[in-house]
C-alpha cells in the first residue's frame, strides 16, 4: 500500500486553480457565502488550519458527532447561505455520511459539494441528489496526504485565499532536507526519545494539529511510533521528549502549503526508520467495527448504550498503573467547544504533573481519525481516559436508523472496546454534564 500521488498534487492542484476558482464565483454569486466542510480526519485538519491560519471567519467545519456540535454547525439564516462540501476518500466514512444526510434533508442540491473518489457510496449519492458539483479525489493519494489536493484547495479557493501562490512555494521544499527530519525524529524515537512536542510559530500555530495526525496515523503501529504532543498545557520539557519549536517552520501563512508537503516527506522517511507502513491504518477499523456493533444492540435509545459496564479501571487504578516513558490521554466525548477545551487542559495538566509525562487531549470521534490509530497499534505505553456525556437533547440521522447521541455513544464505547482487546490501560468516566469535568483530577497518590 504506497500511494504516492501525493508527491503530485501541488501540481495538479495548479493545473486545476482556476477551476476552483470558477467554482468559487459561482457558488458566492448564488449567495453562498458560509462554507462548512463536512469531513473527518484528513479531510476536515486542513481545511480548520487554512481557516484559523488566514482568519477565514466564513469557513468552518464540522467533524463531530456531538447532537450540540451538530446542532451549532448551521441553522436559520445561516444555513441558508452555506454551501457544504462533504469530504471523504473512501466515500463510505460513517460521520460524513451522517453529516451528509442530516443536512441534505434541510438545504437544496445546489449546496453542496462532494469530494470523493468514483464509484463510492457518497459518489452515488451526491450524483442520485444532484449536488452542484462532485470532484475526484485521487484514488493514489491518502486521506491525511490530501491537503494540497482539492480536500484542501476547494476550500482554500472558496474562501478567497491566494491557492495559486500557497501551490506554488511548495516548489521550494527541499525533499532531502525534510527526509533528514524524519530520519532524525526516527533514529531518536528509537532511542527512546518517542515523543515529539510540536510548536508552530503562533501565525501558523493551528498546523500542529494537522502535523499530529499525520505522524500518529503514519507511524503508530506494530508496536512501534511517535507520540505528538500538541498543546502540552504545562510547557515542560521530558526527556523521553523531542523539541520542534518555531524556529522549525516558516511564519508566512503562504508557506503553509511548503510545511503540508515537507512534512508529508519528513513522515514518510520517520516511518522507514521505524519500518512500518506510512499508507495503512490497520487497527482503525475495528475501533468502526466495534462501534457499529453498539448501535446494533442500543437502538433502543442513547442511555441503553451504557447498560453494560465495561472493564475498565477507575482513575485511582489508572494513575498507580503509570509506569516510566508513558502518555497520558484524554479522549473526550464532548462538545467542542473552547469552554469545555479549557476545562481538559486544567485536567491534563493535572494529570500531567501528577505523573510527570508527557499528555494528550483529543475531541471524540475526531481523535480517531488523527491519533486514533497510536492509541491502538502504537507503543504500549498510553494511560487512556475516555470521558462520556450524558445527551441533553438529539438529533435524528435521515436514512442511517440512529441519532447523533448514540452514534457518539457508540463511538466511545466501541473505542474503549478496542483499546481494551489490545490490553491498553483505560478508565472510562460518564458525566452528567461537562460541567463536572474539573472532578477528573488525578485522584492522590495515595489511593
Amino acid at each position: 500500500m504506497n500511494l504516492l500521488g501525493w508527491m503530485r498534487a501541488p501540481e495538479e492542484s495548479l493545473a486545476q486553480w482556476d477551476e476552483y476558482v470558477a467554482l468559487a464565483a459561482a457558488v458566492r454569486a448564488d449567495g453562498l457565502t458560509r462554507t462548512l466542510v463536512c469531513g473527518m480526519g484528513g479531510s476536515s485538519l486542513v481545511a480548520n488550519v487554512l481557516a484559523e491560519t488566514f482568519g477565514a471567519r466564513d469557513l468552518h467545519v464540522l467533524d463531530s458527532t456531538n447532537p450540540q456540535a451538530v446542532q451549532a454547525a448551521g441553522t436559520g439564516a445561516e444555513l441558508a447561505r452555506t454551501l457544504f462540501v462533504v469530504s471523504s476518500k473512501s466515500g463510505n466514512t460513517v460521520e460524513t455520511l451522517a453529516f451528509c444526510h442530516y443536512f441534505a434533508a434541510r438545504a437544496r442540491p445546489e449546496q453542496f459539494i462532494a469530494i470523493t473518489e468514483t464509484g463510492s457510496p457518497l459518489d452515488r449519492i451526491a450524483r442520485a441528489r444532484g449536488f452542484r458539483a462532485v470532484i475526484p479525489h485521487p484514488t493514489d493519494v491518502g486521506g491525511r496526504y490530501s491537503a494540497l489536493t482539492a480536500v484542501g484547495m476547494v476550500p482554500a479557493a472558496l474562501s478567497g485565499l491566494d491557492g495559486r501562490t500557497l501551490l506554488e512555494r511548495t516548489r521550494r521544499v527541499d525533499v532531502a532536507a525534510a527526509r533528514a527530519l524524519g530520519t532524525r525524529v526516527a533514529d531518536r524515537a528509537k532511542r527512546g526519545q518517542n515523543k515529539l512536542c510540536v510548536n508552530p510559530p503562533p501565525a501558523i500555530g493551528a498546523l500542529a494539529y494537522w502535523i499530529e495526525q499525520l505522524i500518529a496515523e503514519s507511524s503508530g503501529k506494530d508496536g512501534r511510533g511517535v507520540v505528538p504532543i500538541v498543546q502540552d498545557p504545562t510547557g515542560s520539557t521530558l526527556p523521553d521528549s523531542q523539541p520542534v519549536g518555531p524556529e522549525m517552520f516558516s511564519a508566512d501563512p503562504l508557506d503553509l502549503g511548503a510545511e503540508f508537503l515537507r512534512w508529508e516527506y519528513a513522515t514518510v522517511a520517520l516511518c522507514e526508520g521505524l519500518g512500518v507502513n506510512a499508507f495503512d491504518q490497520p487497527d482503525v477499523e475495528e475501533a468502526k467495527r466495534l462501534a457499529r456493533a453498539e448501535l446494533d444492540g442500543a437502538r433502543g435509545g442513547v442511555g441503553a448504550q451504557h447498560a453494560a459496564s465495561l472493564p475498565t479501571l477507575t482513575l485511582s487504578q489508572l494513575r498507580k498503573q503509570a509506569r516510566p516513558g508513558d502518555y497520558f490521554a484524554i479522549l473526550a466525548y464532548v462538545p467542542p467547544t473552547p469552554e469545555v477545551f479549557a476545562q481538559l487542559q486544567q485536567v491534563r495538566a493535572a494529570w500531567g504533573e501528577a505523573l510527570g509525562c508527557a499528555t494528550t487531549l483529543g475531541f471524540g470521534p475526531r481523535y480517531l481519525h488523527s491519533t486514533g490509530q497510536l492509541h491502538k497499534g502504537g507503543p504500549h505505553s498510553g494511560l487512556f481516559l475516555v470521558i462520556t456525556t450524558d445527551i441533553g437533547y438529539d438529533l435524528d440521522i435521515p436514512e442511517m436508523g440512529w441519532t447523533f447521541g448514540q452514534l457518539h455513544h457508540a463511538q466511545a464505547r466501541g473505542d474503549v472496546r478496542a483499546l481494551l482487546a489490545r490490553g491498553r490501560r483505560v478508565a472510562h468516566v460518564h458525566l452528567s454534564s461537562p460541567a463536572e469535568i474539573p472532578q477528573l483530577r488525578p485522584p492522590p497518590a495515595r489511593l
